[in-house]
């Protein structure tokens, strides 16, 4: 076992607004992303529960329904299967911690990590 800082992890430029490190487990994945002002996560829906934590800038989701904007240090838990969609407010990082593995990330499936 080794720790870690995301400066060792290598960056994924899923689109040209888009930008991910990722630190899998075997029960998890924990990312952080990155977003351009204006960037549009379209919606989706996965098994694994959510827990996003805004790091800098603004990020307004909804959630089933609801919208929430959250700010550096705000977080919140996106439920198991909700619908959800985000807009970059302002250039953002965002920490996301899935509890399961994103396997589907594995896979290129990153669709809905639509750009501006």
């Amino acid at each position: 076992m080794k720790a870690v800082t995301w400066d060792d992890i290598p960056v994924e430029l899923i689109t040209n607004s888009v930008e991910r490190r990722v630190l899998w487990g075997s029960k998890g994945t924990f990312a952080q992303l990155t977003l351009a002002d204006g960037t549009h996560v379209a919606k989706h829906r996965h098994a694994a529960e959510q827990f996003t934590c805004v790091i800098a800038g603004a990020i307004r989701l909804s959630i089933d329904g609801q919208e929430v904007l959250l700010q550096p240090g705000e977080m919140l838990v996106i439920p198991s299967n909700a619908e959800h969609e985000a807009w970059a407010i302002k250039d953002c990082i965002v920490w996301d911690f899935f509890t399961e593995r994103r396997d589907d990330w594995e896979e290129g499936k990153n669709q809905y990590l639509d750009s501006k």
